[in-house]
């Protein structure tokens, strides 16, 4: 078996542009994101998320422990900030003739899985939920939340889902379309 050669062992001289902006959507630094490791652990004074290792979780017992200190470090996680600046990383938007004879299973599945979601990584959350009669739009924190929704729904609900990813921004536009019949 040969391998194809790239770059410049096969003749190609200089960068290689990426024309699918999906390779470019993990090496796009999220500007929420912490900076380098705090000294011993923080808790969020929003939500109460522990950042400690690097890492942020949810141990509700040990945000209280650690908040009756005096000396603890209380921060406001990147989700929290997301949502006070309403910069959402994920638009989920569901488009079905059905959704309002559906809307409780609907919104049901979308939280369970954010739920699910957050046990892995608490920043992932839903920020809000819209409306309109014709589409429902849930804004999320995190690319990947908008993407495991769009995935749950084609399963549950069958119909169809696109992913639009922007180019400059680390943003994921996630679109489900259900036809009727």
């Amino acid at each position: 078996m040969s391998r194809k050669r790239t770059g410049k062992a096969a003749g190609k001289q200089g960068r290689r542009l990426v024309s699918n902006p999906r390779r470019l959507a993990g090496q796009q630094p999220d500007p929420y994101a912490v900076r380098g490791a705090q000294p011993g652990p923080a808790v969020c004074k929003e939500c109460h998320a522990i950042y400690e290792k690097k890492r942020w979780r949810f141990d509700e017992p040990a945000s209280e422990k650690l908040i009756s200190r005096k000396r603890i470090k209380a921060v406001i996680c990147p989700a929290c900030v997301k949502v006070h600046d309403r910069y959402p990383e994920g638009v989920l938007t569901l488009r079905w003739s059905g959704l309002p004879d559906h809307r409780g299973d609907v919104l049901g599945l979308l939280r369970n899985e954010a739920a699910r979601a957050q046990e892995v990584n608490p920043l992932e959350r839903i920020m809000k939920i819209e409306d309109d009669g014709k589409e429902l739009r849930v804004f999320t924190t995190n690319t990947k939340l908008a993407q495991r929704m769009g995935r749950e729904m084609e399963r549950a609900f069958k119909g169809k889902t696109s992913y639009h990813w922007a180019h400059r921004d680390k943003l994921v536009r996630v679109y489900w379309e259900r036809e009727e019949g």
